[in-house]
């Protein structure tokens, strides 16, 4: 994660985002946080994508 993601990445913590996992670390690094039952992204540029087109499976 370069430092725009993780800028990103800590302000979304700060009001109560939980940061689940990254996927991609090597190429193109993809945060995937939970916030209220929702899934919220950051892209490696720092985007924030409240509303993301993913499925996480549960163990």
């Amino acid at each position: 994660m370069d430092e725009l993601q993780l800028d990103a990445v800590y302000a979304l913590m700060k009001v109560g985002a939980r940061l689940l996992f990254v996927r991609g670390i090597v190429h193109s690094p993809l945060a995937v946080l939970e916030h209220s039952g929702h899934y919220i992204t950051v892209d490696a540029d720092g985007r924030i994508d409240l509303h993301p087109a993913l499925h996480i499976r549960n163990h």
